[in-house]
């Protein structure tokens, strides 16, 4: 997929109050469990944390694909220029 579309469907996401609500929903879920696990259950906790990780991970890669997007037209902007 090339960048443009990949820069438009994470914006989408990104902008979509839908998307953020889940993602809100989702982390919300995962330190809930990690506050409610008892002393012994780290397993548990460690798993819930390694999840609220990899969720901040994927918002992380969606703004990656929209920067690399202003960057790559950015650079062909001033190659033009000069």
């Amino acid at each position: 997929m090339d960048y443009k579309k990949r820069a438009i469907r994470a914006r989408n996401l990104l902008n979509s109050d839908e998307f953020q609500g889940i993602m809100k929903d989702l982390r919300d879920d995962q330190l809930r469990l990690i506050a409610n696990t008892s002393a012994s259950e780290v397993e548990k906790r460690e798993d819930a944390h390694a999840i609220y990780r990899a969720l901040n991970e994927i918002e992380f890669l969606l703004r990656a694909d929209v920067d690399a997007e202003k960057l790559i037209e950015r650079k062909a902007r001033d190659a033009h220029e000069h």
